[in-house]
């Protein structure tokens, strides 16, 4: 009876455990390489700019610095990988909100985390089949051994305000359209547009 007993046990172990990483992978893919959890208090902080500074690439080879980040009421920065699945589902979705708030001072830039060089195949595809025309930043040695190194999951978003210091939470995981918009329509309240 009890051998009974602990096998019921452990296939509800087992199913408990297979429901919750299901449940991550549906949000996020795991973490990005040097990524570490002593660090991630890091990603909260908002006294000066988030991502410091950094000189990068577009996707398209555009030489760029943190002054991107600047200069807009509200921009979004959402941190994906070309591996992650729930990153790329999310992409069509940020394109048309980019294009549905651009008139209100906001816009949203991509960082890819796990691509090094501009023209990167793969990412340049992912971006053509979503559709996601907005700005994409590749990540360059200033990125990955700054703010890059304390993220955890892809996709992980954050929102700068004008001068690039944090606006509000860090968001890990991705997010429906309508849940997204909710929040922006929150953010840019506070950023006063």
């Amino acid at each position: 009876m009890k051998g009974n007993q602990t096998e019921k046990t452990g296939k509800w172990t087992v199913l408990v455990w297979l429901v919750i990483l299901s449940a991550l992978f549906l949000c996020a893919c795991g973490k990005t390489e040097g990524g570490s959890e002593e660090k991630g208090e890091a990603v909260t902080g908002s006294e000066s700019s988030v991502f410091g500074t950094f000189q990068s690439e577009t996707l398209e080879g555009e030489a760029v610095t943190q002054e991107i980040l600047e200069g807009t009421d509200l921009t979004m920065v959402n941190i994906w990988a070309t591996f992650c699945q729930p990153c790329i589902s999310e992409m069509p979705d940020l394109a048309a909100l980019n294009e549905e708030y651009a008139d209100r001072g906001f816009r949203i830039v991509g960082m890819i985390s796990d691509v090094t060089q501009a023209g990167d195949e793969t990412a340049k595809e992912i971006v053509n089949m979503t559709g996601a025309d907005y700005t994409h930043i590749i990540a360059s040695d200033d990125l990955r051994s700054g703010f890059l190194r304390i993220v955890n999951v892809v996709p992980t978003t954050i929102f700068l305000d004008s001068e690039g210091k944090r606006v509000g939470e860090t968001y890990a995981g991705s997010r429906s359209k309508a849940e997204w918009a909710e929040i922006i329509e929150s953010l840019l309240e506070e950023t006063g547009e």
